[in-house]
């Protein structure tokens, strides 16, 4: 149900089904001045942008390679990757754990299990499900895990990920012979959505044809998929409009029922809810449009509204952030909501950000000031809850994995402290820690430091520094700035080995900003910067940088800003906005062209974040900080940026990366292009998917951290 989700993480349809990219006409006929740079840029695959991307990608990995530094950093890079303790990609299944793990001796990665019992003793054993290196190399493909759905009979839909892209091709497995199912459920290479509904049937939004795709090329029909039966014999049991976002299933068998929930996402954050049955009947769920959805427990579905909710009956009004509990027989049985329950609600600007249930007993995952903390909502004795700090670390990044024994699984990471997996009791917050990664770099002579910056509207923002103790702040160090600044994701202060082996161990300052827009302070936050407010991301990445150089932790001459996707759009724009306060900037996988991004694939779905250019008001307030359509002339001194991105990125096109490259020159200013011929989406900084093979990725780290040190060191 949630759709307020990351675009990172949103598995829906595009172009990739149909080969080479197809750019839409209004695209490539919009107002002079509007687009730039060729119009062949756009197409991922034909043979002119190709050879563009081969000889600008070329020279800048010539140049890059040239520093005596890069080839260390990517055997650096190699060995961080490779790791042999890393406890990543772990999730808990009945009786088992599960483990996406790429190694040295399988760049491609292996889907593997262990006996939960064997695992948490610390002893794991594990067996090897799926070895992607040998299918690919079986079927000339650059197969990686995209994730499973498992039952409990033991069969899966497997995702195989074409070289680490959304489109998958998608094909049942059965865990008990460790092989796929012969003439199992299967689609080819798309971004499909699917649902089983029991062991025979599965629910399904597939990429079939053209007809089957809305404006966005999302998949806008919802089918009753029945084993044996062809994929083009299903029907249309549901559909959405050309013009909303997506479509998906939840609540598959709730309650005990036949029924389950469809859902049309009306927007990127706005929902609207159908119970249905198999035969198609459905009756609208008097449900809030902006909410997210944390499960179930005690018979309660649980909500979060993003926005302040009174139920269509009157009385208690829900404030947006807090928890919610609505009777889940009543919505399935007769689509009502029955006197929903306020659980939960967080102090002050903390963000509630998932539940846990152990047995009956309810927990809460709340961000404080970016950290973590877990509260039980413990029974009052009436129909109330009183929440109850657990005892644990209050200066940690903390994922629930899971609960087991009547105890919860916890990862705790800190940006100097690797994470460690322990089980924790709920009633004293006793850990017994069952695994701890080795140091990935030296921390011993680093330091945490928090800080406050003022936004040009008074909005305190936060930011953590790391950086070595005996630092004299004397202006002159390496700083490197990570920001985002949208669609509720949270930046948190996580242990991230890369940064710390190619930056921090070698004298590098690194800094993580809290922007608006982020998740790290509930709703509000978000929703500042939706619309005509996302330039508030800027001013605070701005704040931050002056605070920075205000404390003489940097200087401009010594200080770089880095950006993912959104963040790619922030430090773009912040670079053509204030160029004196950076000498480098690192544009990874970026949002670029504001005026056009909702005719490239799948950029129609994110109108609700940023709003629409096709409205004359909208496109006002987008054409005034987009950074394709704001570039200066050659009499602004920018910093030669890194523009980096990969050729599968299906969900934000290269075609952004390479004309805003393209344009940067073209108006007189020089930057680096990096084009990975590996990975989807460049989501790789805080937390995000590994996009493939360790070797073509210590290749791209080390252009990374090649160029910042290039820029940013003493000279």
């Amino acid at each position: 149900m949630n759709m307020n989700l990351l675009m990172h993480t949103v598995a829906i349809a595009g172009l990739a089904a149909y080969g080479a990219l197809i750019i839409p006409a209004a695209a490539q006929s919009a107002a002079v001045g509007e687009v730039h740079g060729p119009a062949y840029l756009d197409d991922s695959y034909g043979k002119k942008a190709l050879d563009w991307v081969k000889r600008e990608h070329g020279a800048t990995l010539k140049t890059l390679q040239a520093d005596p530094a890069f080839d260390g950093f990517r055997q650096e890079a190699a060995e961080v990757l490779t790791a042999p303790d890393r406890q990543e990609g772990l999730r808990m299944t009945p009786g088992f754990m599960t483990q996406y793990w790429q190694g040295r001796e399988s760049p491609m990665g292996v889907w593997r299990r262990s006996p939960q019992a064997a695992w948490l003793a610390g002893t794991p054993e594990w067996q090897t499900l799926i070895d992607f290196d040998a299918l690919g190399q079986k079927e000339g493909r650059r197969w990686i895990f995209g994730g499973a759905s498992c039952r409990t009979n033991g069969r899966c839909l497997v995702q195989l990920s074409d070289n680490g892209k959304d489109a998958a091709e998608i094909r049942e497995f059965d865990l008990t012979t460790t092989r796929f199912v012969e003439n199992g459920f299967k689609l080819p290479v798309g971004k499909h959505r699917l649902w089983w509904y029991d062991d025979d049937t599965v629910l399904v939004a597939p990429v079939l044809d053209r007809s089957s795709l809305n404006a966005s090329l999302f998949p806008k029909t919802l089918r009753v998929w029945k084993r044996g039966q062809p994929i083009a014999q299903t029907t249309p049991i549901f559909s959405i409009s050309d013009h909303d976002a997506s479509l998906s299933a939840t609540l598959i068998g709730a309650a005990g029922s036949a029924k389950f929930v469809a859902v049309r996402g009306i927007d990127f954050e706005r929902q609207e809810f159908r119970l249905m049955d198999l035969a198609g009947a459905s009756t609208r769920l008097p449900l809030p449009e902006l909410a997210d959805s944390y499960g179930v427990h005690d018979g309660r579905l649980l909500l979060r509204p993003e926005a302040d909710w009174t139920p269509l009956r009157g009385g208690q009004t829900f404030a947006a952030g807090s928890l919610v509990g609505i009777d889940l027989a009543a919505l399935m049985e007769r689509a009502e909501i029955a006197v929903p329950t306020l659980l939960y609600t967080p102090s002050g600007d903390d963000a509630v950000r998932g539940v846990v249930t152990v047995g009956d007993r309810l927990f809460v995952e709340l961000l404080h000031d970016g950290y973590s903390r877990i509260e039980e909502l413990a029974s009052t004795g009436d129909t109330g809850l009183r929440p109850r700090l657990l005892p644990l670390p209050d200066d940690r990044f903390i994922t629930v994995l899971g609960t087991a024994n009547g105890k919860i699984l916890v990862q705790e990471q800190s940006p100097l402290t690797p994470g460690t997996i322990s089980l924790v009791d709920p009633d004293t917050g006793a850990q017994q820690q069952i695994y701890q990664r080795a140091d990935a770099f030296d921390s011993r002579n680093l330091v945490t430091t928090r800080h406050h910056a003022v936004s040009a509207d008074g909005t305190r923002i936060s930011y953590t520094v790391m950086h070595k103790s005996d630092l004299t702040f004397d202006g002159s160090h390496p700083t490197l700035v990570y920001g985002y600044g949208g669609y509720d994701v949270a930046v948190t202060p996580r242990y991230e080995p890369i940064f710390g082996k190619l930056w921090l161990e070698k004298g590098g300052v690194y800094i993580h900003a809290n922007l608006r827009g982020g998740g790290e302070h509930g709703p509000a936050w978000h929703r500042a910067t939706m619309r005509e407010g996302h330039p508030l991301a800027f001013d605070d990445m701005e704040a931050v940088l002056r605070d920075v150089q205000r404390r003489k932790i940097s200087s401009p001459e010594h200080t770089g800003i880095i950006g993912r996707s959104n963040g790619g759009l922030l430090v773009a724009a912040v670079m053509q906005r204030q160029p004196d306060l950076m000498n480098a900037v690192v544009v990874g996988g970026p949002l670029i062209d504001m005026l056009n991004f909702h005719q490239l694939p799948p950029g129609g779905s994110w109108l609700a974040e940023y709003g629409d250019p096709d409205i004359a008001e909208d496109r006002a307030f987008l054409g005034a900080y987009s950074p394709m359509q704001t570039i200066a002339g050659s009499q602004t001194r920018y910093p030669v940026p890194l523009i980096i991105t990969a050729t599968d990125d299906d969900r934000v096109l290269p075609g952004h990366a390479r004309r805003y490259a393209d344009m940067l020159r073209q108006k007189g200013h020089a930057s680096l292009y990096f084009e990975d011929d590996q990975g989807g989406h460049y989501w790789e900084l805080a937390g995000g998917p590994a996009p493939g093979d360790w070797r073509r990725r210590s290749v791209a780290r080390a252009a990374e951290f090649t160029y910042l040190w290039q820029q940013l060191r003493k000279k």
